[in-house]
Formats: C-alpha cells, sequence, structure tokens
C-alpha cells in the first residue's frame, strides 16, 4: 500500500469514528486522530460534519479537528477560510470550546484573526466557565496575530480575574504570566 493510500485509509478512519461518536468517549476517535497524527489532509469532510445540525456529528468533527491539530496537522488557506466558517455554524458549547481550544494549535499564517475573533467574542459570555476561559485564550492569541484586537482582548483579560469561575480566573492568570498580550 502507498503512503497516500495508507493516509487515504487512515484519515477515512477519522471520518467513521466522528460518525460513531456515542456522544462520550472519545477513545478511538484519538486513536484515529494518532494514527493520521500531523500527515491529516481531510479538513473539509470534519468542517463539512462540523456544520451539521447533528450536535453530536459538531462536537466529534470539532474535538477531531482540535486534536489533530493538536498532533501537528496543518491547513491550508482555504482549510482556513472553511475554520472559520465551521465555527459561524456552532450550536453546542462543547464545539465552540473545541474550536476556541483550536487556536493554540493553528500556527497558520493565513487565519484570518479579525474575523474568527468576531465570530467568537460572543462566546466570553457563555454559561459554561470553560467555554469562557478558552474563548478568552483563543482572543488572546488571536490579539497576537492582529494588533488591532489588542485592546478587546486586554480589556475581557481584565474583567476575566474577576470572574466568579475559578477557571476562568487561573486561565486568565495564566494567560497574564505568559505575556500573550
Amino acid at each position: 500500500m502507498s503512503r497516500q493510500s495508507r493516509v487515504g485509509a487512515l484519515e477515512n478512519a477519522v471520518v467513521e469514528r466522528v460518525l460513531e461518536f456515542d456522544g462520550k468517549t472519545t477513545g478511538s476517535l484519538e486513536a484515529a486522530c494518532k494514527a493520521v497524527g500531523p500527515d491529516f489532509t481531510g479538513f473539509a469532510r470534519l468542517f463539512e460534519l462540523a456544520a451539521s445540525e447533528d450536535t453530536r456529528l459538531q462536537i466529534a468533527a470539532t474535538w477531531a479537528l482540535r486534536k489533530l491539530l493538536e498532533l501537528g496537522a496543518e491547513m491550508t488557506a482555504a482549510h482556513c477560510e472553511a475554520f472559520i466558517e465551521t465555527a459561524t455554524a456552532q450550536t453546542a458549547w462543547e464545539a465552540q470550546l473545541h474550536i476556541a481550544q483550536s487556536v493554540q494549535f493553528s500556527g497558520s499564517e493565513d487565519l484570518n484573526a479579525r474575523r474568527l475573533a468576531d465570530i467568537i467574542t460572543p462566546w466570553h459570555k457563555a454559561k459554561r466557565p470553560f467555554l469562557r476561559a478558552w474563548t478568552l485564550d483563543a482572543l488572546c492569541r488571536l490579539a497576537q496575530r492582529d494588533a488591532g484586537l489588542k485592546e478587546t482582548a486586554a480589556t475581557l483579560l481584565t474583567k476575566a480575574g474577576e470572574d466568579p469561575s475559578a477557571s476562568v480566573r487561573a486561565r486568565a492568570r495564566n494567560l497574564k504570566k505568559a505575556n500573550l498580550l
């Protein structure tokens, strides 16, 4: 089997695990992502699944997306545009969380920081503390790419230091320590 065929089969396995996701257990999905790792190029199919009205698919596809980026898979310019469009389609808080967490792993210069920030900024008011915390993280990282976002990110970082949730305050402290702004 050629390398291209092997990678294609592994990418198909990721999609199959997304489709089989039970809403709770990510073990088989994680194993499929690790098997293909940084060689993954099938983002278009994941974006399609993430845009589904089925929140289970949104959650699984965005989880796989985050994991693959963490493992070193790289998005092309077209993928970056689709990633931003995918962010607009997320209705499940878990999927929004995965989008926000993905920002730290997206090293592509083609990611339009301003457009993505416009989409995710409202998430900093979410009921779920982890979503608030990771939205703040994403906004600070996007501000590193686009200086026009620094003032908004700095304001939200200051407000996060007074958040009722310990996880949000901890994320704010860690972002300040890391000098992300």
